[in-house]
């Protein structure tokens, strides 16, 4: 099994600027965030390697307005619906795959988190965020279990939707979060593959 590395910065809910904006962080208790640099590997050549893409973007592409969310007075104004992902090459031994969306310009800002995702799925539609089996973890603005959008409150920040490869189930507990779901993978991490989708803001 590869080890995962991630990098987990505590920050305090007065100091979530991020992706929401100072003004509309949440007045909750501080929140973990999911920073995953070495689980973001460059796509492939090789064409047996574990890749994830997208229909809806190229990696390194913009994400459409419809893609993000509608919050934060107008920052975005969105239709929150979650773009297509497709994964393929899965190793050997796969038994489960988890979905980590993170805004890696704002430290790893959680915005949709599922595990325990059969190994037989290897996709999810346009806007079926909802519909996949497993258990949803929570977003990190409205810490609820769901993919919430881009919201960017400047330019060019950094969408990424890694896909793991897990040799287990985890046995997360719906709303989970991203230290949850790091904790849970640790020593079960066969491959993770990475897609990159941009957004700039305010809408």
């Amino acid at each position: 099994m590869k080890p995962l590395t991630l990098t987990i910065g505590i920050v305090a809910a007065v100091a979530l600027a991020g992706c929401a904006g100072s003004a509309s962080a949440p007045a909750s208790s501080p929140e973990v965030t999911m920073s995953a640099p070495s689980s973001t590997p460059a796509p492939s050549a090789d064409p047996t390697a574990f890749v994830v893409t997208s229909p809806d973007f190229v990696d390194g592409g913009e994400l459409e307005e419809k893609f993000t969310a509608d919050a934060f007075g107008g920052q975005c104004v969105g239709d929150n619906i979650s773009p297509a992902l497709e994964w393929r090459n899965a190793p050997e031994g796969t038994v489960t795959f988890a979905i980590a969306m993170t805004d890696e310009s704002a430290n790893g800002w959680v915005h949709w988190l599922h595990a325990d995702i059969p190994a037989s799925v290897t996709s999810v539609a346009q806007g079926a965020s909802g519909d996949l089996p497993g258990v949803a973890g929570r977003d990190q603005a409205k810490g609820l279990p769901q993919y919430f959008g881009p919201c960017p409150p400047g330019p060019d920040h950094r969408y990424v939707f890694t896909v793991y490869a897990l040799d287990a189930e985890l046995g997360l507990e719906e709303g989970f979060s991203g230290t949850d779901l790091v904790i849970a993978m640790k020593d079960h991490v066969l491959a993770a593959a990475a897609i990159t989708g941009v957004r700039s803001g305010p809408a």
